[in-house]
């Protein structure tokens, strides 16, 4: 992600309606969210990129913060809870995929071990392709969401007994 997506990513999130958005890509995580939705844990507008620059960084605050929207850097991102029967939850809005190409078989099953880093899905966001992976090692126990269905922020997609 460079600063120029970024600031347009901010641009069209401002006149958007949607009250939040994540993205998360290449070790990067943008979070959004507008000043007079409902505060949040885990809405709060946070930026967090091991590449950034801090004369990047304090251009993108400043262009923000003329627009109403804060930024703080995440310092800490929570592992997900590792109980049986966890949630795996959409990190953005976007389109629900579960395979990389209509022709080619699903990620995961319902049933299937998963290791940590193994792919799960691709959530659509803005014409960009994010491949959700998993957190943990865990089996599939359910798929909540049918190929090519909207999904919200934080909605559950799978629900995954862990290892």
């Amino acid at each position: 992600m460079n600063e120029n997506f970024i600031i347009e990513l901010m641009k069209t999130f401002d006149k958007s309606s949607i009250a939040s958005f994540e993205l998360s890509q290449n070790g990067a995580t943008i979070s959004l969210k507008k000043a007079n939705a409902p505060q949040t844990a885990a809405n709060s507008f946070a930026a967090q990129s091991q590449s950034a620059n801090n004369t990047g960084s304090s251009q993108i605050a400043e262009q923000s913060s003329a627009s109403g929207v804060q930024i703080q850097p995440v310092t800490d991102i929570p592992a997900e809870k590792k109980d049986v029967g966890v949630a795996i939850k959409s990190p953005i809005v976007g389109t629900f995929y579960r395979s990389p190409s209509p022709d080619a078989p699903p990620y995961v099953d319902v049933g299937k071990t998963v290791k940590k880093g193994q792919p799960l899905c691709i959530l659509e966001a803005m014409k960009m392709m994010n491949t959700l992976e998993a957190e943990f090692d865990c089996v599939v126990e359910k798929v909540l969401v049918s190929n090519g269905d909207l999904v919200e922020f934080d909605q559950p997609l799978f629900m995954v007994r862990t290892l």
